[in-house]
């Protein structure tokens, strides 16, 4: 038989739920200025509808069940955020995850958060004692510029240029540091905004690297499998190739080419796993390659394992349809 007090946790839970997606956890005193007093919170607790993710941080125990591993990362993020005494970000790869930058892992080890260090700069060079410890996180401290992060989902995290910046200190693969770069510079950030940031927080380390990185990077790559691949080409002879370059016709707007060498007269398309869902798609595709190659330019196609496996066998053919363009 249903109580009163079962009616009542089904009602808040019914309300946690059309919140979750923005609201992936709940404070006590969030729960409360909802109505959900601590009664009802306990209620929901014994019951197995709320789950305690930090002292005083809830969230619904079918969210957090549910939950796929990039998730869960989010839902923790929030959670750590929601249990710190002071202003903290998503940072480094928990950042890049957030804003859904490349990343040759799944999902990070720990959860990455940073905090602002005001106007002590001698916090970043010494072991940090602030009162903030939040389990399984690791916290940096640096120059936070609070104007330029913003909230996904739930959490906190810094700008694109910062985020990627912060995940390129952890990885130690060149390629997927520039994939990264590349990345935020199609968020918004400018290379030179990442050059200042990499001047701003040096305690980070491997600033060769970062400046190497950033000098690899280019704005227009909307996937790893094209940055990975203007890399590999580049690497074996293939001059830098203009990338997202619009291509028309009489009938208008063919689209916008993943890489285009105008002096070769070749254009480059990185087929990913996603970019035909449907008969629809590939036969709309068909027709745009026929409308390119009216165009005079010759088209070459790779997916990622071709490019992966055997990159010396796509730079050859790039460099067939160019003699044959010419």
């Amino acid at each position: 038989m249903s109580t009163e007090v079962d009616r009542t946790v089904r009602a808040a839970v019914a309300l946690l739920a059309a919140l979750t997606d923005d609201q992936p956890v709940h404070r006590r005193s969030d729960l409360l200025a909802l109505g959900i007093t601590d009664a009802v919170q306990s209620a929901m607790v014994r019951r197995g509808a709320l789950v305690r993710l930090r002292h005083g941080v809830y969230a619904l125990r079918d969210v957090v069940d549910a939950s796929t591993p990039v998730e869960r990362h989010r839902i923790d993020l929030a959670a750590a955020v929601a249990g710190a005494r002071e202003p903290v970000w998503a940072f480094g790869l928990s950042a890049a995850l957030t804003l859904g930058m490349p990343l040759p892992v799944a999902v990070p080890e720990k959860i990455a958060l940073v905090r602002p260090s005001g106007g002590d700069e001698r916090a970043l060079r010494r072991e940090s004692r602030h009162r903030l410890a939040i389990p399984g996180s690791r916290i940096t401290t640096g120059p936070v510029d609070a104007a330029a992060t913003t909230t996904v989902r739930g959490v906190p995290v810094v700008g694109p240029g910062l985020a990627a910046l912060g995940a390129a200190t952890e990885l130690t693969s060149p390629r997927w540091r520039t994939a990264v770069l590349d990345a935020a510079l199609w968020q918004g950030a400018t290379a030179d905004d990442i050059r200042r940031l990499i001047d701003a927080w040096r305690h980070l380390g491997h600033r060769a690297e970062l400046i190497e990185a950033i000098g690899r990077a280019r704005p227009g790559a909307q996937t790893v499998l094209e940055t990975l691949s203007r890399l590999a080409l580049v690497e074996r002879g293939l001059p830098e190739p203009v990338l997202q370059q619009p291509f028309y016709d009489e009938a208008g707007l063919i689209g916008y080419v993943d890489m285009w060498w105008p002096s070769l007269h070749v254009i480059g398309e990185a087929d990913g796993a996603v970019k035909y869902n449907s008969r629809a798609d590939i036969v709309k595709e068909k027709v745009r390659e026929d409308r390119l190659r009216a165009t005079g330019e010759a088209v070459v196609r790779w997916t990622f394992e071709q490019i992966e496996d055997n990159p010396d066998a796509v730079a050859a053919r790039v460099w067939r349809a160019a003699r044959r363009a010419a």
